[in-house]
């Protein structure tokens, strides 16, 4: 019997391996040069200072902070500013860069779509009865409606990376445009997250938080989900072209961003907590879970 030679077995490999990265290469060059045709345009680049609230009166940070609130818990010295960049075909990115934070400070970035200090601006976003909740939650983080939460067990998709030198940033790449109206996914604001049900005694018992809350004590949520649209003849779930769950959209555009300082150093998911009302006059800490740090007004940047 015999065997093949080394060079039988693996005729010329310096030549064979050349024709593999000339191959490779060939085919990366294709894909930029495929992408840089099909590539969209960026048509609108701003950016936005962050201020306080009310955003009329342009008053920049630092803003007002509930009373009794863990110094740790407060920015030194915070400014801010939003970059906008949206493309032809409605892709967005949002840009967050934040300066003279705390590094003990827990932040995530939600759109805001009305006041809250203002009615809802569309049935929606009002309660489904007296004393009961929305059905749409007013705030909408700032994410892809792909991404992933962990309800304060890991890092949020919306959440400001905050470094040990008080510097923090987020940067959102969106898949729709939250400058125009019927675009940003709406969370539910009917259901959400919570132990309440558990008895009292039981490892699992919540208490209700927040006692100064200006409706009373409330449970913290943790989590929720997008609203969907539903077959009213079959029950499932309506599928979009992308073959995934179609979302109901909002009908009017958000009025901000907000960022968010969580009390209690962590996040609750999709929900921002239980809010510290901004337009209360030094509000104690007991009143929320959050405060606001400060926002950035989309108003004038509407695209529809």
């Amino acid at each position: 019997m015999t065997y093949p030679t080394t060079s039988q077995q693996n005729p010329d490999p310096p030549r064979t391996a050349r024709r593999r990265w000339v191959l490779l290469v060939a085919v990366l060059m294709a894909s930029v040069l495929s992408a840089d045709a099909s590539a969209s345009h960026v048509v609108l680049d701003e950016t936005l200072d962050m201020v306080c609230f009310p955003p009329n009166a342009m008053q920049p940070p630092p803003c007002p902070v509930p009373v009794g609130i863990d110094p740790d818990l407060v920015a030194p010295n915070p400014s801010g500013t939003l970059r906008i960049r949206v493309r032809d075909d409605d892709r967005t990115t949002f840009s967050i860069r934040l300066d003279g934070m705390s590094p003990h400070q827990v932040a995530t970035a939600f759109f805001v779509h009305f006041p809250p200090n203002q009615p809802p601006p569309h049935p929606i976003f009002a309660p489904i009865g007296p004393g009961q909740p929305p059905v749409a939650h007013m705030d909408t983080p700032v994410a892809r409606t792909t991404a992933r939460y962990s309800e304060g067990l890991g890092r949020e998709p919306n959440q400001v990376w905050i470094r040990p030198n008080g510097q923090g940033r987020l940067t959102s790449w969106l898949d729709f445009n939250p400058l125009k109206s019927g675009q940003v996914p709406l969370v539910n604001g009917m259901v959400l997250t919570q132990q309440g049900l558990a008895p009292a005694g039981s490892p699992a018992q919540q208490p209700t938080c927040c006692p100064d809350f200006p409706a009373g004590p409330r449970l913290e949520p943790v989590g929720g989900s997008f609203l969907r649209r539903f077959d009213p003849l079959t029950g499932y779930q309506v599928k979009g072209p992308n073959g995934r769950p179609e979302l109901l959209r909002s009908p009017t555009r958000p009025v901000a961003v907000a960022v968010f300082i969580h009390i209690d150093s962590t996040t609750s998911g999709i929900v921002p907590g239980i809010p510290t009302p901004p337009f209360l006059v030094d509000p104690p800490v007991t009143t929320g879970t959050f405060y606001l740090l400060g926002i950035f007004p989309l108003g004038s940047l509407g695209m529809d």
